[in-house]
């Protein structure tokens, strides 16, 4: 039995029962919190490390080797299960959450699930631990016990997970910017107290060879541990997000504190603002950060949008900003660019405007005069070689030029304001406006489409029109209206010569006429289909003769 009147034992009974207290009641608070990243993790850790610290130290208290045994074996568990913990916590803390894998942490957790088995059963075979008795030290009185083969394998593979677990902070620590290094520092700190610990256990470099410091270790290594996670704030995803997202970004991203500093910059801030930026104040640094700034803002040659997020711990509490710079100098350009080209196309629709004022008033009057004349003269002196009939041709053409132009100034002008327009009704319609002769108009079915009115009603004229003077004043009109959905077709067909196959991709060019005309009649149909979003194709009637096929025109009534 140990002196518990000596002054050693007294400091080490005080230490184990100081850690085993701390470990449990910050592992009792952390269980509470352990939805935070690495919470969990943290929990188990100071909940294992301080009940092998009191354990421990009921060893040293025991006051027979029954007890003494006992303690040892309830010991055992929790400290097979620290090393898996910590590199669990590591992986969580550096953003490997990939490698959390289930199959992964069963391979961690079952060499030490053996030792802890082979640990128990000893006394039958000595492989993790040989001649386990109670030996004096001084004034302790504890367990001695040399390490087997599979204590000495555990004991490698313990201090293989704590080295891995320390090159994985480490390696965060390097690559994590300057909001983040304290947090790394801290953990690495703490993970140096196991080190020693086990050194000094396993190696005997004085009085109380046997006495193990480890459990104690590893509580001190787990309150560090507790204030990173729930004091430092830092496993809120941030430097997962950082590590893995941040860092590659080509976007600047700026993180200001609560205090309005800039804390940290990603690589591509630190190319952006002065090299003495991080710790200095954002409205001094970058004033056209703050809220309200019409944006985007130009910062040389470039110019970005800004996003502004706020960074909030689990309590709610406001620790900052985080500023994400969209560059968007390319879109800035292209927007430039179809305004210069919107401003170059309204200056050559007022030209277009002008043109056909001209048209219709400077030409149309000398025009009609000259037609009134041609008229007159025919009705004096007749017109015995029929020159004055050529000449009165040749200004009945010239007026449909001018009206086909003027028509076709305004057909491919965007459509803005749309109608609710009965196709059936709008044919019919204007059909009874043309002078037909003889022809005849058949209407198959009727839908309500939205379409601008007039140039529907121009568009349909267009293509009577072509049908009567193509086909003949006898052509028979065959009007389809068909739906599909929220679609709506209309074709125009008559019983004429048709067009060939060859040729029915072109007539609905600009001056192109199969029969004589000003070749602007078809081409003002397409120009009017394009302005709604129609298409407009070209085929042969069921009669044999030419169809003209307007699809895509969305349908008004449900």
């Amino acid at each position: 039995m140990s002196d518990l009147s000596a002054l050693p034992v007294q400091a080490y009974l005080t230490a184990c029962l100081l850690a085993g207290v701390i470990g449990l009641w910050l592992g009792r608070v952390a269980w509470r919190e352990r939805d935070e990243p690495g919470g969990l993790e943290v929990a188990l850790y100071l909940l294992s490390g301080g009940g092998a610290s009191l354990l421990y130290g009921l060893q040293i208290a025991a006051s027979g080797e029954l007890a003494m045994r006992v303690a040892l074996s309830l010991a055992t568990p929790l400290l097979g299960a620290l090393p898996v913990l910590w590199m669990a916590f590591a992986l969580a803390f550096t953003g490997r959450e990939r490698w959390r894998t289930e199959n992964r942490i069963v391979a961690l957790t079952t060499p030490a699930f053996v030792w802890v088995l082979l640990a128990w059963s000893s006394g039958t075979h000595g492989l993790a631990r040989r001649s386990v008795a109670p030996v004096a030290d001084g004034p302790f009185t504890l367990l001695g016990y040399g390490l087997g083969p599979a204590g000495g394998a555990f004991v490698l593979f313990a201090y293989a997970l704590c080295l891995a677990g320390a090159s994985l902070v480490v390696d965060l620590y390097d690559r994590t910017g300057n909001r983040y290094r304290l947090q790394t520092f801290v953990v690495l700190l703490g993970t140096l107290f196991p080190f020693l610990a086990g050194a000094v256990t396993f190696v005997d470099v004085g009085s109380y060879g046997d006495l193990s410091w480890l459990p104690t270790a590893f509580v001190i290594h787990g309150v560090f541990l507790y204030g990173t996670v729930f004091w430092l704030g830092t496993l809120d995803a941030a430097v997962v997000a950082r590590d893995t997202a941040v860092e590659v970004m080509q976007d600047p991203v700026i993180v200001s504190g609560s205090d309005g500093r800039i804390r940290d910059l990603n690589p591509a801030a630190e190319s952006l603002l002065p090299p003495d930026a991080v710790g200095s104040s954002l409205s001094d640094v970058f004033p056209r950060l703050e809220s309200g700034v019409e944006h985007p803002i130009a910062i040389g040659d470039r110019e970005f949008d800004i996003q502004e997020n706020p960074i909030t711990d689990p309590r709610g509490t406001d620790r900052g900003h985080v500023f994400l710079l969209r560059d968007v100098t390319a879109r800035e350009r292209r927007q430039a660019e179809l305004e210069r080209r919107e401003e170059e196309l309204e200056r050559q629709n007022e030209r277009l405007e002008e043109f056909a004022g001209v048209v219709s008033h400077d030409l149309r009057n000398p025009l009609a005069a000259a037609s009134a004349a041609v008229e007159l003269a025919r009705q004096r002196d007749g017109d015995p070689d029929g020159a004055l009939e050529r000449a009165a041709n040749a200004h009945e053409r010239m007026d449909d030029m001018i009206e086909g132009l003027l028509a076709l100034a305004t057909a491919g002008e965007t459509v803005d304001d749309l109608d609710r327009v009965s196709l059936d009704g709008t044919v019919r319609r204007v059909w009874s406006r043309l002078e037909t002769a003889d022809a005849t108009l058949t209407v198959e079915g009727d839908a309500t489409a939205l379409a601008d009115r007039d140039r529907l009603e121009q568009l349909t004229s267009n293509l009577f029109r072509n049908a009567i003077e193509h086909a003949g004043e006898d052509v028979a009109v065959t009007v389809a209206i068909t739906r599909g959905g929220d679609r709506a077709a209309l074709s125009i067909g008559d019983d004429g010569p048709g067009i060939p196959a060859e040729e029915r991709e072109r007539v609905t060019e600009r001056g192109v006429s199969l029969g004589g005309g000003t070749g602007l009649g078809l081409a003002i149909v397409g120009d009017i289909a394009e302005a709604h979003g129609w298409t407009l194709s070209v085929a042969e009637s069921d009669a044999g003769g030419a169809r003209f096929v307007i699809e895509g025109m969305e349908v008004a009534d449900p």
